[in-house]
């Protein structure tokens, strides 16, 4: 993409809630991005036209000068689109709750992006990008994809290798995580190198490096005051990281601590994807009979309320933070990622960002086509993966085992077959035993079949 062209860019699930802060994130481009329109389309009509009048809103307050355009009709908004923003849930908060329930049922973990719910959410989203994908190559073909669409890196997995569109996999994780280090460290996150590798929601630090190429995580790791800095919630004992001698991003908690986490959850009364359905019922009725001037409080009051109870139930059975944390951070969150992927693909200069890309070679531990999350050099001339060797000893056998899952989870979708699907849930670490895989997928079946293109037995 050269400098200076004129774009559009379309978002594909814009009835999310986290609309109006991509909106707030575009404004922020800068001279070498002229956005002129922005898209969106959503198979939710009734609720895109409420996030529409927040996005609105946004835009003005924000100064974005692209114009804001909704459609009906999915090609003619993806139609000339230079990027597709794809950010769907098929089955919306309903289907998410019934994830996590189901799972918890079973003595799992009851989570959106891994394990059983993990599985599911997989299985409906898939199925619908590769039908976006297929639109995209004929109507925008010189489009790139930036996926947001959980989970991330089973997503990718499937559109890496079963289209042929340009796709890059984002998520805010890897750099809150750094943000959340570089304070740690009463640092500038923009002032530190951080080697980072691994899956999307499977990812660890092992370097992070100032200006003058020292190395700063042997400080972290014989403090355990800093330890605890770089979390949120006390996730992970103290003794267990400095053994481990990585720093893990906070989804790993699932990984390591899976009966804690259901003991939380279950102690809480809750899943996460309740208490945000929660949330999110309070937030469309207050936006409903809201005056134009009140849509950005209502809007931004949900964020400070659902960013504070952010792993909370998994972590400590609710209870939630009391430091105020900044809305619009200039380092992470979902806007961030968006806007430097964007700014990046439109500048000469390199910029080191974490994505969800084809692997080729670059983490020998995997495949060439499979999906990795890895820090990419970004810029107008593309995206290139240097490499990164072999994940740590520590923690290949975990590594394996998950791309191993996402493999068979893509195969299953794209196969449309039951014994891939059960296989898939036999290899997930936080589901393994046989009896219960089987159960568990009767169930998402019942419940899914024909979004997760699969028939019961």
């Amino acid at each position: 993409m050269r400098n200076n062209s004129i774009m559009k860019i379309t978002l594909i699930g814009a009835a999310g809630v986290r609309t109006p802060l991509l909106v707030h994130g575009l404004a922020g481009a800068g001279e070498n991005m002229r956005l002129e329109e922005l898209a969106f389309w959503d198979i939710d009509r009734e609720r895109l036209a409420v996030v529409g009048r927040v996005a609105e809103a946004m835009a003005r307050r924000s100064g974005l000068s692209a114009r804001l355009s909704f459609f009906s009709d999915l090609d003619r908004a993806v139609e000339g689109a230079d990027y597709v923003i794809t950010s769907i849930r098929v089955g919306g908060i309903d289907a998410r709750v019934k994830d996590e329930t189901i799972a918890l049922a079973h003595g799992l973990v009851g989570q959106e992006t891994v394990g059983a719910g993990g599985f599911a959410c997989a299985m409906r989203n898939l199925a619908a990008m590769l039908e976006y994908a297929r639109l995209t190559e004929r109507v925008a073909p010189n489009a790139t994809v930036i996926n947001f669409t959980n989970p991330v890196g089973i997503i990718s997995q499937g559109i890496l290798n079963y289209s042929g569109i340009r796709i890059l996999g984002v998520c805010d994780t890897p750099l809150e995580t750094f943000e959340s280090i570089a304070k740690a460290l009463d640092r500038n996150p923009f002032e530190l190198r951080f080697d980072y590798l691994g899956l999307n929601h499977l990812g660890w630090v092992r370097s992070i490096r100032d200006g003058d190429d020292a190395e700063l995580l042997p400080k972290i790791l014989s403090s355990p005051a800093l330890i605890q800095k770089c979390y949120r919630h006390e996730l992970f004992p103290i003794q267990f990281i400095q053994k481990l001698a990585l720093l893990p991003t906070e989804y790993l908690y699932f990984y390591y601590f899976p009966k804690t986490a259901y003991e939380n959850t279950r102690r809480n009364g809750k899943s996460r994807g309740e208490a945000v359905a929660a949330m999110n019922t309070k937030l469309f009725e207050k936006l409903a009979r809201a005056s134009e001037p009140e849509l950005i409080g209502i809007y931004e009051n949900y964020l400070r309320e659902r960013n504070a109870s952010y792993f909370s139930i998994e972590a400590t059975a609710g209870e939630q933070r009391k430091e105020n944390q900044e809305l619009y951070s200039k380092f992470s969150g979902y806007e961030r990622i968006a806007l430097l992927v964007l700014q990046a693909l439109h500048s000469e200069r390199p910029s080191l960002i974490p994505l969800t890309v084809r692997n080729l070679k670059a983490l020998e531990d995997l495949d060439s086509n499979d999906a990795v999350e890895l820090p990419c050099q970004v810029s107008s001339s593309g995206v290139q993966v240097p490499p990164v060797g072999h994940a740590p000893e520590a923690v290949r056998p975990l590594l394996l085992q998950v791309k191993e899952y996402e493999r068979l989870t893509v195969r299953a979708s794209v196969e449309r077959s039951r014994e891939a699907a059960l296989a898939a849930l036999m290899k997930n670490p936080l589901v393994a035993r046989p009896e219960v895989a089987r159960e568990v997928l009767a169930q998402y079946i019942n419940a899914f079949g024909a979004q997760m293109k699969l028939q019961a037995a």
